[in-house]
């Protein structure tokens, strides 16, 4: 049974599974099947050789053809997928490049946004660094004008105290005058009883005189006692009354200019405690002005770092946005110069495109050509078997080259039913 299927294998020359006669033969006599082929057969052998040759340069032209044809629709199929991929990354570039553009415009903006917070920023550090020193003037302004009001207190604290000892020394000049004047009071109504005494005794014995029921004697003893006062000298109390009197008329006037001045000198005290609290609450007032005012200006210090502190981070963000700015411009310029390198690249792959779909219609009218002289073969073997008296083998295997060949033409070109096995009609 081995032997046998190698038998077969041997035999079948086309491998399509069936033994035809030829091919038994073929393996009987130990021959091959050029050399069937091309033994000479039958009357003519000249037209036969001619249409053998025929045959033979439709199957080398036909298989150089088919082989530039497969060649070239690869070629064209590779081209015109590396165009497609060159389109897409012409598309891809121009989406890349839109994109940076756009980016670019709002790194611009942004730029823009950020350069004019900057100027914002720094408008606003010189008005916070105007809004300081004010401050700081104010601040100096009203501690000048405490120190002023201090000194001012002070000095009023002294005048407070010399006018004190003022209105203390005139109420004791004013306690002494009392007293003197009292005393001098005291000696005027004393000189006044003595003389008011000395005159009663006077009118006292007048009136015993003149009294008509004194007697004689009496009115001799009042007469003498009468005479012995007037005989005595006033002078002396007279002059103690008068020296007495103006003492104390100038005591009661230093008494009242002492008065005068201790009221003088109270109001002016009065005057001066009034003006010390008015100096005092002007204290308070500028203290408490003074530390709303160094709270200011510990506000507009704060306030001057912290825009000082936006004012760097602003700066640090421009400056990072111009970086950013310059970067994408260079990214832009970089995309410009690949889409003109994609765009010739493109430009390229078309034109090579162009020339495979001219050499690939080029094949396919030698494809046309060829079929004419296939037709032309088929045509020749025609003739032979119409004219009788010929080797129908050697017709057999040209005409099943020409079937051969014939599967390698386009479908809509093909001369023979390809989905049924060849079939030799003598």
């Amino acid at each position: 049974a081995m032997e046998r299927k190698a038998a077969l294998k041997e035999i079948d020359q086309d491998n399509n599974g069936k033994m035809a006669l030829i091919e038994y033969m073929l393996w009987k006599y130990k021959k091959a099947v050029g050399d069937v082929a091309n033994a000479a057969q039958g009357e003519d052998k000249e037209a036969l050789e001619r249409c053998q040759k025929e045959i033979e340069e439709v199957q080398a032209a036909l298989r150089d053809v088919q082989d530039k044809l497969e060649a070239q629709k690869q070629a064209l199929a590779a081209q015109k997928a590396a165009l497609a991929e060159q389109q897409r990354v012409v598309a891809e570039v121009n989406q890349l490049l839109e994109q940076q553009k756009a980016l670019v415009a709002e790194v611009n903006q942004l730029l823009e946004q950020q350069k004019q917070l900057v100027a914002e920023v720094q408008q606003a550090v010189v008005e916070a660094n105007a809004a300081l020193e004010a401050q700081k003037a104010a601040l100096a302004e009203c501690q000048a004008a405490r120190a002023a009001n201090e000194e001012k207190l002070a000095a009023q604290k002294i005048a407070i105290a010399e006018s004190t000892e003022a209105v203390q020394a005139a109420q004791s000049a004013a306690e002494a005058l009392k007293a003197a004047e009292a005393e001098v009071a005291a000696a005027v109504a004393a000189l006044e009883a003595e003389e008011a005494a000395y005159k009663k005794k006077c009118d006292d014995l007048q009136a015993k005189i003149d009294n008509p029921a004194t007697s004689g004697m009496q009115k001799a003893k009042a007469t003498n006692e009468l005479a012995q006062f007037k005989s005595e000298d006033p002078l002396p109390l007279r002059r103690a009354k008068i020296t007495q009197e103006a003492a104390l008329r100038k005591a009661q006037k230093a008494a009242k200019a002492a008065e005068a001045a201790t009221a003088a000198a109270e109001e002016k005290k009065a005057a001066l405690v009034e003006a010390e609290r008015a100096l005092e609450a002007t204290a308070a007032e500028l203290a408490a002005k003074e530390a709303a005012l160094a709270e200011k200006k510990a506000e507009a210090e704060a306030k001057k770092a912290d825009l000082e502190a936006k004012q760097a981070a602003a700066e640090a963000k421009e400056a990072e946005l111009s970086a950013k700015k310059a970067e994408a411009e260079q990214k832009e310029r970089e995309l410009e110069a690949k889409k003109a390198e994609a765009e010739q690249k493109e430009r390229e792959l078309e034109a090579k495109q162009r020339e495979l779909e001219k050499a690939v219609a080029e094949l396919e009218v030698a494809y046309t050509e060829l079929g004419k002289q296939m037709d032309e073969a088929q045509q020749a073997l025609q003739e032979i078997k119409a004219k009788g008296g010929v080797a129908h083998g050697a017709l057999f295997f040209q005409e099943r080259h020409l079937f051969e060949a014939d599967k390698y033409m386009p479908t809509s070109k093909q001369r023979y039913d390809h989905t049924k096995p060849f079939v030799y009609q003598e």
